[in-house]
């Protein structure tokens, strides 16, 4: 058993933070507009457990504090933007999305 860092402990704490916010907001809105909005908010719990399953990548853990709260929103907007919505993320795809570079390159022969 690993013991996390001061930095991942504090990407944790703001990724709970983040969706916490998240879904308070989403449960203030009529039934209706939560529902349109149940592929968003899957994708989003998908990237929280993501996001802190690779936490302890320091420059992952470091990227997720400096957003802070608006982590997860610009997470889901880059994926959206690149039509990425996946049910698995890996950690370059935390990577990518957090807008760091991937760890491993493809080699093309």
């Amino acid at each position: 058993m690993t013991i996390a860092t001061p930095l991942e402990q504090q990407a944790q704490e703001v990724l709970t933070t983040a969706y916490n916010r998240y879904r308070q907001t989403q449960l203030n809105l009529p039934v209706t507009v939560v529902f349109d909005r149940a592929d968003e908010i899957y994708v989003v719990k998908q990237l929280v457990t993501a996001a802190k399953a690779y936490a302890f990548d320091e420059l992952i853990a470091d990227r997720i504090v400096t957003i802070g709260t608006p982590v997860l929103m610009q997470m889901y907007q880059q994926a959206q933007r690149a039509s990425v919505m996946k049910l698995n993320f890996t950690g370059n795809d935390v990577r990518w999305l957090l807008g760091l570079p991937r760890t491993h390159q493809r080699r093309r022969h």
